[in-house]
């Protein structure tokens, strides 16, 4: 019998939109999705939209300062650097940019998310539109978050994320090309056996990924040859994570386990 923390088989789809209006396939993509199967949906975002995100964030990059941000009610938009934080339930090593939908942006980012917010919701159990309005719901909210792994730095533990009444599954939308703009490791899930499913070689810019949270999965080392890696110079593996997390002091929905943490 699969387990519901092994990864299992990928299929694709071409529409969000196919799957969202059709209760049926809804029904059947949960079904999958919590026997380990994995999800892929093509071309939801064109290369052009990414490639301007990502110009966007570089340039906030080097033009203002990196600092933390508690998920509070009301909180700006911000960006931060995450070096193995001993503070963090995963250790990793990032620049986060993080949009929420009570602040407006130059790009209309949740206009443009919310479908995928949508299917997000619906393979949950939750209304399509909970978790995108101005104020947070069930003391959790809505966030767009950008991850930047620099070549030579950039990478992420293995680890579980919480499936709880705010998901089932955490898309993820890979927005450049490994082979291209990036040449070794990347995101990965584990299969029952230890063996890795690198996504990175399974998908384009602008495919999104639908995993079971609590499959183990992570980031193996972005180019580890690269010589004199750096964050400044935009070189390296850049995603983007469709999130509802909890605010600070929710005690009601777990936090992700590091599963090569020893401390």
């Amino acid at each position: 019998m699969l387990k519901q923390s092994e990864l299992n088989e990928v299929f694709y789809s071409s529409s969000i939109r196919e799957i969202i209006d059709n209760e049926n396939t809804i029904q059947e993509t949960i079904k999958r999705i919590k026997l380990g199967d994995a999800l892929i949906i093509r071309s939801v975002y064109s290369e052009k939209l990414l490639n301007q995100i990502c110009n966007y964030l570089s340039n906030i990059s080097r033009c203002s300062l990196p600092y933390y941000q508690k998920i509070e009610e009301g909180c700006a938009n911000n960006h931060r650097v995450i070096s193995w934080d001993p503070r963090s339930y995963t250790q990793s090593c990032f620049h986060q940019f993080s949009f929420f939908p009570w602040n407006q942006d130059v790009f209309n980012l949740f206009e443009k998310a919310k479908a995928v917010f949508q299917l997000r919701n619906l393979l949950s159990g939750q209304p399509a539109n909970k978790f995108l309005g101005t104020k947070s719901e069930d003391g959790c909210i809505g966030r767009l978050s950008f991850h930047f792994y620099p070549c030579g730095l950039g990478a992420m533990n293995k680890h579980r994320d919480p499936v709880d009444s705010h998901q089932l599954t955490v898309p993820l939308m890979l927005m450049n090309k490994k082979g291209r703009d990036y040449f070794s490791g990347g995101g990965f899930a584990e299969r029952s056996d230890g063996s890795k499913v690198y996504f990175d070689n399974l998908m384009e810019p602008g495919d999104i990924l639908f995993l079971n949270a609590r499959v183990p999965h992570g980031v193996d080392l972005i180019d580890p040859e690269t010589k004199n890696p750096n964050f400044i110079n935009n070189k390296g593996r850049w995603t983007t994570v469709f999130a509802v997390n909890k605010l600070h002091g929710n005690k009601n929905i777990s936090n992700a386990i590091d599963l090569e943490r020893s401390d």
